[in-house]
């Protein structure tokens, strides 16, 4: 055997006798991670490539015009103050956000005091989703006694009726090619003289 065997031969057992250890070295000392080089200088170009720009017409939007908002019909009979519940309710559900106790305060300022106010609960007619254990009538009445209870606390001087009538007394003729017919029916009415 030369120099050079013996060498190899040494390294070999040399490195023969390390790899039992690895595994020993590797659960005691955990592994550091180098923090990857910054650059020395944030540059402009660099900026201007980590920018991402869209489209305005995707990131910019505007409610108006997009939702109608709250308000009174006047008719000859009676005065009618309708509340669409797209606006008021989430999808399925019949408890009030917050917000819409002063709003629904201040749209029944011009009712008379002690008038008799008849509040209508009123859906449209799909039919609510198997997963629920009500119907649009449920609905359209618990609807209805939420708005009423507003009413009643913002003005108890009121003598209130309350009714839930599901899909069937709708204001507008619903048509499958435009989703706001459907829309239109799902309100909440506050009549009185």
């Amino acid at each position: 055997m030369g120099f050079r065997s013996l060498s190899v031969l040494g390294v070999g057992l040399l490195g023969s006798m390390l790899v039992p250890l690895a595994p020993a070295a590797a659960e005691s000392e955990p592994e550091v991670q180098e923090k990857p080089e910054q650059p020395a200088e944030v540059t402009t170009g660099m900026l201007a490539d980590s920018v991402t720009q869209y489209s305005p017409v995707v990131t910019q939007f505007s409610a108006e015009g997009s939702v109608d908002s709250l308000g009174a019909e006047e008719s000859e009979e009676e005065d009618v103050i309708i509340l669409e519940t797209d606006i008021l309710f989430s999808a399925m559900e019949w408890e009030l956000p917050d917000a819409a106790g002063p709003r629904i305060a201040e749209l029944i300022e011009e009712v008379p005091e002690g008038a008799a106010v008849d509040v209508h609960g009123h859906t449209d007619s799909n039919p609510v989703p198997d997963d629920y254990d009500f119907d649009n009538q449920v609905l359209s009445e618990n609807r209805a006694e939420a708005v009423a209870d507003v009413l009643a606390e913002e003005r108890a001087d009121l003598d209130l009726n309350v009714e839930g009538f599901g899909e069937s007394d709708p204001a507008v003729e619903e048509d499958e090619d435009d989703p706001s017919t459907f829309a239109a029916n799902r309100r909440v009415e506050i009549r009185y003289d």
